[in-house]
């Protein structure tokens, strides 16, 4: 088994993990990083300069600090006087604060002495988007997608789309071996782990990795797609 081209199963749960930290991020033009205050000893790179999930634009850096939590958590509080709120979310505590229609928020954990994290912008939709998600993305006919990340790195071009179904885990394998075959993608890796199934294409230098996994009477599936530009 080639590693190189082989998605884990613990990469997809980061996968996911990092897909559900997202949801509700929303950015526009009239929000950017310039309105968001950040420490001197922060680290801050893109995480994804470009990007939309669930056909929204989004804006997220990540970020490092040689300082305790509670001195980032301090910052910001001072920042933000009284107008922030602080709560958990997944594994990261978080601190936010609405300026205008822009609502910005730091994710944060401590790793030895110091700090990491996220920094999120979204700004307050004024409604709920009727796009349909996951056009263009191989499905079956019952599928739902709940999610849909897309993100464009100059060179390279990605996207994770998460689906269930009411199939199993060997009827979608089978569905995905044919219709990806139908589209000229060609079988390079497969296996089973702990009930799910992991499946690795490729046509010229573009690579999608399917995992598909049981979730109760129905079935996970996401698909982590990568296209060289």
């Amino acid at each position: 088994m080639t590693m190189d081209i082989v998605i884990s199963m613990s990469k997809v749960l980061k996968l996911c993990v990092l897909i559900t930290l997202l949801v509700g991020v929303q950015a526009t033009a009239d929000c950017d990083f310039s309105d968001f205050p950040t420490m001197a000893e922060m680290k801050v790179s893109a995480l994804m300069n470009d990007a939309q999930y669930n056909n929204r634009p989004m804006m997220v850096r990540s970020f490092s600090a040689g300082t305790s939590i509670d001195s980032v958590v301090g910052f910001y509080r001072r920042q933000w006087d009284d107008r922030y709120a602080e709560s958990k979310f997944g594994p990261w505590q978080q601190i936010s604060t609405l300026e205008s229609d822009c609502f910005f928020t730091v994710q944060y954990a401590g790793a030895g002495e110091g700090a990491f994290g996220r920094l999120l912008i979204s700004m307050v939709p004024e409604s709920e988007s009727n796009a349909v998600l996951g056009v263009g993305v191989i499905k079956p006919g019952d599928a739902l997608v709940v999610s849909d990340l897309l993100t464009d790195d100059g060179p390279k071009a990605g996207r994770v789309t998460v689906i269930t179904s009411e199939q199993s885990v060997s009827e979608l394998v089978n569905f995905y071996r044919t219709e990806m075959a139908m589209d000229s993608w060609s079988l390079e890796q497969s296996f089973s782990e702990g009930g799910g199934s992991v499946l690795v294409f490729r046509k010229g230098v573009d690579e999608s990795n399917i995992v598909i996994m049981p979730a109760g009477d129905a079935s996970q599936i996401l698909i982590n797609e990568t296209e060289i530009n």
